[in-house]
């Protein structure tokens, strides 16, 4: 994926996509793979479920990029549709496990839905502003707290050609300047 794409919003990718650009799909997939991934794992699926969940969700998308009425609102989208997927996986799950004589009630997954909606809405949003860092602190923020390998001081310093001990106040620099942009986010 170019880099070019990554700067670009996600009207502008939309656009790219209409017009047959898969570079520009990939990057917006990539843009938004952590909240749709998200949205399952906080419904306590397993990594096979938030995947197939994840497929439908993009297939969706797919199908219905011509029509979102406000790309500006992409990640709000995707939470309404991933939520709503995985209220029928769940669905169809307790439909499959139930008997006939079963009485048992149905859990209700909208009793925390708008608890998940605000927490998930959130996290794309610090998700979005890590992006907007420039790229040394977003790179920095990356390896330390959102890449799965727990990255050592020695191999940050190694990876990002600076001295070990630049490492922690480069972290606490950055982490300022993010929790400045989160700030104007409304964020505390």
């Amino acid at each position: 994926m170019s880099s070019d794409y990554k700067t670009l919003t996600d009207t502008e990718l939309v656009g790219l996509c209409l017009g047959g650009d898969s570079e520009a799909w990939e990057s917006l997939i990539q843009r938004y793979r952590r909240l749709i991934y998200s949205i399952p794992v906080k419904f306590g699926f397993q990594p096979s479920d938030a995947a197939d969940v994840f497929q439908s969700v993009c297939v969706k998308l797919l199908e219905h990029l011509g029509t979102v009425k406000d790309e500006t609102k992409m990640s709000a989208w995707l939470i309404t549709t991933t939520t709503r997927q995985c209220i029928q996986l769940r669905s169809n799950r307790q439909r499959e496990s139930s008997t006939d004589d079963s009485f048992d009630e149905p859990l209700d997954p909208a009793e925390n839905m708008e608890d998940i909606q605000i927490v998930v809405q959130e996290q794309q949003t610090i998700r979005e502003a890590v992006q907007n860092l420039p790229d040394r602190c977003r790179k920095l923020i990356e390896m330390l707290y959102f890449d799965a390998k727990e990255w050592t001081y020695e191999e940050i310093a190694q990876t990002m050609q600076m001295p070990v001990p630049s490492v922690g106040p480069t972290r606490a620099r950055c982490l300022d300047k993010l929790k400045t942009k989160l700030r104007t986010r409304g964020i505390k």
